[in-house]
């Protein structure tokens, strides 16, 4: 009976260290133990870019599982590290590039998100929160873009079909369109004022007198939109951006 338990308790200790993906080693004819590290990943886990990189590469150095030698190739890590240095520099790109795209939940149950890429000198930041209605927006801009110091005041458009089953697919034809303040210093926490100014959804229709993915964001910009009974007046100005978005409520 213990014999029995033993080699239950051994198995159970064997499969625990191969789920964890732990380094593990063995021993060369010279008595040398030499280590091989295997790197598990979960089916579920989501690779970054850089490592879904690396799985596409050629080995750089391979060990025979009987000797334990290492076999270098040294042209392969040349050409590797080339391929790995133009990877990173156009990941930098763009992630110092502004865009607006829609993420996709793992989730069936949870919402989509809309996220906003936005940089300040050499620094980015991506701001993601939860949207179901503005998918995949056809038209984003950067409308303004300054910086005072160390901080950045920016002011972002974005417009999109709704592309949404709400309410029997009514709005499916209807726009949602939105207009972000941000203000950010990089060594601080960045600010976003959001302002919906068309919406079927919402019941919002954007009364502009211009369009604004025209502005010349030199002279004032002026939104108006009508909400529920309320006309609404919002004024961006570019020579004091510290203001912000300034509105002001008519009947």
């Amino acid at each position: 009976m213990i014999r029995y338990l033993f080699i239950l308790m051994f198995c159970v200790s064997v499969a625990g260290a191969q789920t964890k993906g732990k380094q593990t080693g063995y021993k060369s004819k010279k008595g040398k133990e030499v280590a091989v590290k295997d790197t598990v990943y979960a089916e579920d886990e989501e690779l970054d870019p850089m490592q879904a990189l690396e799985l596409t590469l050629p080995l750089e150095v391979e060990i025979d599982g009987l000797t334990g030698e290492k076999k270098f190739y040294k042209e392969r890590k040349i050409k590797n590290d080339s391929i790995r240095a133009a990877f990173r520099a156009e990941q930098k790109r763009k992630q110092m590039s502004f865009y607006v795209r829609t993420k996709t939940p793992k989730k069936k149950t949870d919402r989509m998100e809309l996220c906003i890429n936005i940089a300040n000198r050499d620094t980015f930041l991506t701001y993601c929160y939860k949207d179901s209605v503005v998918k995949n927006p056809e038209v984003s801009k950067l409308l303004f873009n300054k910086t005072i110091g160390d901080t950045a005041y920016m002011l972002i458009y974005v417009d999109a079909f709704t592309k949404s089953a709400y309410r029997d697919g009514a709005c499916n034809g209807g726009h949602e369109t939105k207009v972000y303040f941000v203000r950010w210093a990089p060594k601080g926490k960045a600010i976003w004022k959001q302002r919906t100014i068309s919406s079927c959804i919402k019941t919002v229709t954007n009364m502009t007198k211009v369009k604004i993915v025209d502005w010349d964001a030199t002279s004032p910009l002026e939104i108006s939109y009508h909400k529920g009974s309320q006309f609404y007046d919002i004024k961006f100005d570019p020579a004091a951006p510290q203001l912000g978005l300034q509105s002001e409520k008519s009947d």
